[in-house]
């Protein structure tokens, strides 16, 4: 069996056009703004164009001969789209399957991402949202105020954007797009401009409660990095209800299906078997076969994965500003992770909440053994709460882990932020052949771990590697709950940050460019340093943080100025390199933590 070519439905919409002709589509009604290329909706399904089953919608296809797609579901789980935006799309949001199952009688939700197929210089659209509550979000839906509350993503060619059921959206004027979605039409309308429907001269229905109900509120923002697979084809998304794939054909390739695939041509022509596609065909390619491909071509591939659910470890990365949840693989790969404002001043239970929220999630696709936390210290780790992290004020005192555990049913482990990174570092990083690892990390404060033989190094009270509150000099500021004179005073992001605005300087980097600046930072940094090689002599130490941003511009002087502070015979024997994990060392150490 061949691949299964399909024509399009074309959809009228208020805000299409005839750009869709641009990528080979051929229509005579205006305003044109979908074609739907594999649809199996009723009364809006796709059609086979040639071989032994030509002029089947792909609905009697699916439900007459199963065999050729290797799945079990009812009905066919997918729908595929090529937009064009001519103008603003209306702000909407989808329910999930559980939402849709009860708000519409409907067996899938509506999860979705886009390939963005053009879009204008300095093209943005709607994704996400600032708003605290469903309340504020329903009050300023009701006001009409909601555009205010909206957050802005910059997109061009190219680009792949997943979009969750349960997040805002809306595609903008000039910006074509493939979509790929469960096999779902409902949208909750949530704001339309004010725009009348030509037809009927009145304003399009708006969907107010079902959308506050559907909306993840506070919102969550999720990636996923792409994954090459081999030299031709790279992973954009993998998840619970599809997989998306950008295969670039470039000479003869083979491959082999299990399930099967929807193969978009988004630019050139392939040849398929001998057979040649351009520029927006779409193909079947059936279950358990092997296919031909050949020519010069861009093309997104997407089908249904397998429902066997790998092993998986979650990291939580909490910061002041923003919290991370991430499923890390165990080469220490971040896979996938939500990211949210932490936003301290509205409560433990809000994060909480957010986050079973997303583990959840996540225990569609994966089987999960363990949850870690990395947090900012000071901690209590022996009962699983924070003490007094100055980023976290609303939050002392008050117990983590219990109460995640009690909502997860999962063993949950907290630890301190930069001991998290300093084992990611050791295990997965820039100290992974080496014995001996002390991390440091440079940013709104100063922190420390220290890892030996891939164990962490936590000190009889659990304060070993807290080097922020090292004295380096007895003149020094001082600080509420630090030394005077502390390491974290003197060289952290914030001390040089207040630096910088007692003289008159725009930022911390354009102090460092001021000679007599860099030097005291340096100094106070350099003596920290060697004082740890001193104290423990590892065989190596990793710096990481914001202000290793500025590495540039002080790297080779720091070097220099922690040689000329240890032995002689120290001198050029403890490296300083820094971090690989770049910002992921947080979750991906809190998440082999044990």
């Amino acid at each position: 069996m061949t691949a299964i070519p399909l024509q399009p439905h074309f959809e009228y919409r208020l805000w299409g056009g005839e750009r869709l002709k641009r990528f080979g589509f051929q229509f005579k009604d205006a305003s044109i703004g979908e074609a739907w290329t594999a649809s199996a909706r009723p009364n809006k399904g796709s059609i086979v164009t040639a071989g032994p089953f030509a002029g089947m919608t792909l609905e009697k296809l699916y439900n007459e001969q199963r065999e050729l797609f290797g799945i079990e579901a009812q009905t066919f789980p997918l729908l595929i789209k090529w937009i064009d935006s001519n103008e603003d799309l209306s702000v909407q949001v989808h329910p999930n399957n559980e939402l849709a199952r009860l708000l519409e009688n409907e067996p899938y939700g509506k999860n979705e991402c886009w390939y963005i197929l053009d879009a204008p210089a300095g093209a943005e659209i709607l994704y996400g949202h600032t708003f605290e509550s469903k309340d504020t979000l329903q009050q300023s839906l009701s006001d009409s105020h909601v555009m205010s509350g909206l957050s802005r993503k910059h997109v061009s060619q190219g680009d792949f954007i997943y979009v969750p059921a349960g997040t805002v959206h809306a595609l903008t004027k000039g910006v074509c797009v493939l979509e790929i979605q469960q096999s779902s039409d409902t949208t909750y309308r949530l704001y339309d401009y004010g725009r009348l429907e030509q037809a009927t001269g009145k304003a399009r229905e708006l969907h107010i409660s079902k959308g506050a109900q559907a909306t993840f509120t506070p919102h969550i923002d999720y990636m996923e990095p792409p994954l090459p697979l081999d030299h031709f084809r790279t992973r954009l998304t993998h998840n619970p209800y599809f997989f998306v794939e950008k295969w670039m054909i470039t000479q003869h390739e083979i491959v082999e299906t299990d399930t099967f695939r929807l193969l978009s041509v988004v630019d050139g022509t392939i040849e398929v078997d001998g057979v040649s596609f351009d520029i927006g065909a779409t193909l079947i390619l059936p279950a358990n076969q092997s296919f031909h491909l050949s020519g010069e071509a861009t093309c997104i591939v997407t089908g249904v994965a397998p429902l066997t659910k790998p092993m998986a470890r979650i990291g939580i990365d909490i910061g002041g500003t923003q919290t991370r949840v991430a499923v890390v693989s165990t080469d220490g790969r971040v896979e996938k992770q939500f990211k949210f404002k932490t936003r301290p001043h509205l409560g433990l239970d809000q994060l909480l909440h957010q986050i079973a929220l997303i583990v959840g999630q996540f225990k569609l696709e994966y089987d999960i053994a363990q949850v870690g936390i990395a947090a900012p210290g000071p901690l209590d780790l022996k009962h699983g709460s924070f003490l007094t992290p100055p980023n976290l004020p609303n939050w002392h005192y008050q117990a983590i882990v219990e109460p995640l555990h009690n909502r997860l049913h999962l063993p949950v482990t907290l630890e301190n932020d930069a001991n998290a990174a300093a084992l990611a570092e050791a295990k997965f990083g820039a100290g992974r052949h080496v014995d001996s690892m002390f991390y440091v990390t440079v940013s709104t404060g100063i922190g420390g771990g220290f890892v030996y033989k891939q164990q962490l190094i936590s000190g009889a009270h659990n304060s070993a590697g807290e080097v922020g509150n090292m004295i380096i000099r007895t003149d020094g500021p001082t600080h509420p709950t630090l030394n005077s004179g502390a390491l974290e005073t003197r060289a952290s992001g914030t001390a040089l940050h207040e630096r910088a605005l007692k003289k008159g300087f725009s930022n911390s980097t354009t102090l460092l460019h001021n000679d007599s600046e860099r030097d005291m930072f340096v100094d106070d940094l350099a003596t920290g340093l060697a004082n740890i090689i001193h104290t423990i002599d590892p065989d190596l130490i990793v710096l990481g943080g914001g202000v290793t941003a500025s590495a540039p511009l002080y790297w080779n002087q720091l070097q220099d100025a922690v040689a000329m502070r240890v032995y002689p015979h120290l001198r050029g024997e403890t490296p300083l390199v820094l971090h690989q994990l770049q910002g992921d060392a947080g979750v991906i150490g809190a998440a082999f933590l044990s």
